[in-house]
C-alpha cells in the first residue's frame, strides 16, 4: 500500500494578510526587544554566581566527584547561555539598526547604487562590483532574511544547552537525593548499575532511531516514548525548537545542515570548556588552567594570601570558604576567628559524632538546651585549631550567622601567647581524637604587628 503525502492545511487569506502584516512590522519590536534583554540578560550571570554559591555551601555534602563537577557542568553551561543570548540580541541589535539605516538610504535614492556613475572606475571595475554587491534592494531583503534567522539559530542553540543544562541539574538532585541512604560498601556497585542503565537507554535511543529499525511499529513506538522523556525537562522549549529546527531541516541542503550542526557542536564544546576554564576557581576552588609561571603554581596550598579570608578584603556579600580573621595585618593581640559551617563539613561531622536521642518526655525547652550543649562540647572536641604549629587550648567556640548571606558557623576571639612580630600561620582542622588523622581545612597566613 503507497504511503499517502501528508498535507497542512493551509491558511486562510485573511491569516495570510495578518501574517505578512505582522513579519513587516516585527522589526519595530526586534529593536525594542533586542535593546531590553542585552540589559537583562546581563543581570542573569551575578544571579546563576548566587546560586551556585549558596548549592556549594547549602547542599554539596562532598568537595570532589559527582557531586560537584555536576552543578559545575550546569553552572557553566547556563552562564555560556546567558552570553550567546547577549550576543544575538546585540548582533540582531546591529544587522537590524543597520537595515534601518539602509532603507532610509533607499527612500531617498530608490535606484539605489548607480553603478554605470561610479567615478575613477573602468567599466570591468563596475561590472565585478555590480555583480559582486547587486542591486540595493536585493541586498535589504537578504539583510532583513539574516536578522530574522539570527533569533532562530540563537533559540535554538539556546534551548539545546539549556536541556544539557537541566539534565546535569536532575542528575545532581538525583545523586543528593539517593546518595545519603546508600551504604558506603554498597555504593560502587549501585555507581555501576546507575551507569549501565544510562548507557543501555542511550544506545537503545540511538539503535530505535536507525530508519530500518524504527520500521518496526513497536520499535517505532518505543522511540516515541524515549523521546518523550527529554519534552519533560525542557520547560516548554521543546515545541518552539521542534518548529525552527524542522523548518532548517526541511529547506536546508543536507550539506548546509550538516556544516551548520558541526559547527553548533564544535561552538557549544568550546564555550563549555571556555566557561569550565574560566570559572574553575568558582566551581571547584582552584584554577586549572595551566602554569604560566615557573615558580608560580596554580593550586597553592598553605602559602597564599587568599581576600576571603580576611574580613577587611572580602566583599560584603561574598560567603566565606573555610574561615576568616578581621585582616592580614593585625596590630591587635587577639585574634578574631570565623569557622564556616558549609554542608560538606557537616556530612563530615555527622559521620563522625551521631546525634543521641534525648527523651520525649522531656520539656521542649530543656530538649532544646540539651542539644545545644551537645553541640557545643561536640565542637570543642573536633575542632582543632593550631598557632605557629601550637594547639590552641580551649577556642570556646560560639554559633554565628554573618554576613548578608547569615552564612552559619562558629565564631571566637583567640588570645594567644605565642603570637611573633611578622608571619604567623593559623591551621584549622578535624580531627576527633589524638589518634585519628587531623582533616586539614585551612590555613591563614597573617602579619603581626603591635601597636607602639
Amino acid at each position: 500500500m503507497s504511503q499517502q503525502p501528508l498535507s497542512v492545511t493551509p491558511l486562510s487569506d485573511e491569516h495570510e494578510q495578518k501574517l505578512r502584516e505582522l513579519t513587516a512590522q516585527s522589526w519595530n519590536l526586534e529593536l525594542v526587544i533586542s535593546g531590553a534583554a542585552m540589559f537583562t540578560v546581563l543581570q542573569l550571570p551575578d544571579l546563576m554566581d548566587e546560586g551556585l554559591d549558596y548549592i556549594r555551601y547549602n547542599l554539596m555534602t562532598q568537595t570532589a566527584g559527582v557531586a560537584v563537577i555536576l552543578p559545575g557542568l550546569a553552572y557553566s553551561l547556563m552562564k555560556g547561555m546567558c552570553y550567546v543570548l547577549f550576543l544575538a540580541f546585540l548582533t540582531n541589535f546591529v544587522m537590524r539598526a543597520f537595515w534601518v539605516s539602509l532603507v532610509g538610504l533607499l527612500a531617498v535614492y530608490p535606484g539605489g547604487i548607480q553603478y554605470d556613475q561610479l567615478p575613477f572606475s573602468t567599466k570591468s571595475a563596475k561590472d565585478r562590483m555590480a555583480a559582486e554587491l547587486g542591486p540595493l534592494n536585493a541586498y535589504i531583503l537578504r539583510l532583513d532574511q539574516r536578522c530574522n534567522i539570527v533569533f532562530a539559530v540563537s533559540f535554538l542553540f539556546v534551548s539545546f544547552m539549556l536541556g544539557i543544562a537541566l539534565i546535569y541539574m536532575l542528575l545532581f538532585l538525583f545523586y543528593f537525593g539517593l546518595r545519603p541512604i546508600i551504604p558506603d560498601a554498597y555504593w560502587p556497585v549501585v555507581r555501576v548499575v546507575l551507569f549501565a542503565l544510562a548507557g543501555l537507554f542511550v544506545v537503545t535511543a540511538i539503535v530505535s532511531s536507525l530508519p530500518k529499525i524504527r520500521a518496526n511499529p513497536r520499535v517505532d513506538a518505543m522511540h516515541d516514548r524515549l523521546n518523550s522523556l527529554p519534552k519533560l525537562i525542557s520547560l516548554g522549549t521543546s515545541k518552539p525548537s521542534a518548529f525552527i529546527l524542522n523548518t532548517f531541516r526541511t529547506n536546508l541542503p543536507k550539506k548546509r545542515l550538516g556544516q551548520m550542526t558541526l559547527v553548533m557542536f564544535v561552538g557549544f564544546m568550546l564555550l563549555l570548556t571556555v566557561e569550565l576554564i574560566a570559572n574553575a576557581d568558582r566551581i571547584y576552588g582552584h584554577a586549572i588552567s595551566p602554569n604560566l609561571r615557573h615558580l608560580f603554581p596554580n593550586h597553592v596550598v598553605g602559602h597564599a594570601v587568599n581576600a576571603n579570608d580576611y574580613n577587611d578584603q572580602r566583599a560584603e556579600d561574598a560567603y566565606i570558604d573555610a574561615a576568616s580573621i578581621q585582616s592580614d595585618v593585625i596590630r591587635e593581640p587577639f585574634i578574631r576567628l570565623y569557622v564556616a559551617y558549609p554542608k560538606a563539613l557537616d556530612t563530615l561531622l555527622t559521620r563522625l559524632s551521631p546525634k543521641p536521642e534525648w527523651d520525649d518526655a522531656l520539656p521542649r525547652d530543656e530538649r532544646r538546651r540539651l542539644q545545644t550543649e551537645w553541640s557545643i562540647n561536640q565542637i570543642s572536641r573536633f575542632v582543632r585549631i593550631d598557632l605557629n604549629d601550637s594547639l590552641y587550648q580551649k577556642p570556646d567556640l560560639l554559633f554565628a550567622q554573618i554576613g548578608t548571606k547569615q552564612q552559619q558557623g562558629w565564631q571566637t576571639v583567640l588570645i594567644p601567647t605565642n603570637l611573633k612580630t611578622g608571619k604567623n600561620l593559623l591551621k584549622i582542622g578535624i580531627q576527633p581524637d589524638s589518634a585519628t588523622a587531623e582533616t586539614p581545612i585551612i590555613t591563614i597566613p597573617f602579619w603581626y604587628v603591635p601597636e607602639n
